[in-house]
């Protein structure tokens, strides 16, 4: 992991993250589309920058590169956190959901 370590890297990331929140929020919006999640992406996005802030200075298109940590922050939180198990049995799963009522057995015309 390459942090930063010094006064100066941090001032210049603070510089270029003051530059650059604007079009990471909007960016991020895009893909949330709501105000509340576009913001927490986005700073989860510069948090992951700060620690890694040598090799986002240093690359060609460090625009880029913040922006394809942001889709990855992104699609890593809209994944499932684990799998989920189900118990095969013989028998059919029940239709009906906690709280609600039972459903009627029979036919029942539409006229009443």
């Amino acid at each position: 992991m390459d942090t930063v370590t010094s006064n100066a890297d941090a001032a210049t990331f603070e510089e270029y993250a003051g530059a650059a929140w604007p079009s990471l929020y909007r960016y991020a919006y895009l893909l949330t589309g709501n105000h509340a999640d576009a913001e927490d992406v986005a700073q989860q996005t510069l948090v992951k920058a700060y620690r890694s802030w040598g090799r986002v200075r240093d690359s060609d298109a460090p625009t880029a590169y913040l922006r394809r940590m942001l889709t990855n922050t992104y699609l890593s939180q809209r994944r499932p956190k684990g799998r989920r198990l189900e118990l095969l049995t013989d028998e059919p799963p029940s239709r009906v959901s906690p709280g609600q009522p039972a459903p009627r057995t029979g036919w029942r015309c539409g006229r009443t």
